[in-house]
């Protein structure tokens, strides 16, 4: 399974402040295969967050080209990069962004529910991911009753469930201790991994980057192999 995902041909992102012209990214090349786990490494105010944003089609570039599971999206209206993000991306950010008046399950089912499936089925889907990530007993409890670990696992749970073709994460450990982050992270990576989805994840933690399967470093608005 190494067809790619995701392709971004030149990409460059230019934005105005005081006057100035300020070049974020500066033709940014990347590719990310099926099944293959990408860090992207890069001090703050470096744009990795731009770049993600780009990626998931929640921000345009000012130029260049950006293909999503074999589909070009550059030029498309809003409405069908909505299309795009419902069916063929999930997102993880650093807090879950959870909805705290719905249940772990309702949470996780969510993305089934917003394409149309009936709620049985997708209750059924998502309740079987999040007892495979060990919080079987824990469907029915809001987010204000899960720890951190746990909250982050049904963020987890969420942006995989409809077996998107790419992941895209932000620091998706950054607020957890050291031995759950390492815990949430090898459920992530295995999901992604026996699920033959692409993920780009955005950290600053370089023990978890060397254990994905390549590293890229966004450097003065441009990619460099790690």
């Amino acid at each position: 399974m190494t067809d790619p995902v995701l392709i971004l041909d030149n990409i460059k992102r230019t934005f105005s402040q005081g006057g100035f012209n300020v070049e974020v990214l500066r033709g940014v090349d990347l590719t990310v295969s099926r099944g293959e786990i990408v860090a992207l490494l890069g001090p703050s105010g470096s744009g990795k967050s731009t770049m993600l944003h780009i990626s998931g089609l929640l921000e345009q570039p000012s130029s260049g080209r950006i293909v999503i599971g074999g589909q070009d999206c550059s030029s498309m209206n809003e409405a069908e990069r909505t299309r795009v993000r419902r069916d063929r991306l999930g997102f993880v950010y650093q807090y879950h962004h959870l909805l705290p008046e719905f249940s772990a399950l309702e949470n996780a089912a969510m993305p089934l529910r917003v394409r149309g499936q009936g709620a049985g089925e997708a209750a059924q889907t998502a309740g079987a991911l999040l007892t495979h990530l060990g919080l079987g007993h824990r469907l029915d409890h809001r987010p204000a009753r899960l720890s951190g670990g746990e909250q982050q696992r049904v963020a987890i749970a969420r942006a995989v469930v409809g077996k998107p073709d790419l992941l895209l994460a932000d620091e998706p450990t950054g607020n957890l201790d050291e031995k759950t982050a390492e815990i949430v992270f090898g459920e992530l990576t295995s999901l992604v991994r026996n699920g033959g989805i692409g993920a780009l994840i955005a950290t600053h933690n370089l023990d978890l980057a060397r254990r994905m399967d390549r590293v890229v470093t966004l450097h003065e608005g441009k990619l460099q192999a790690a």
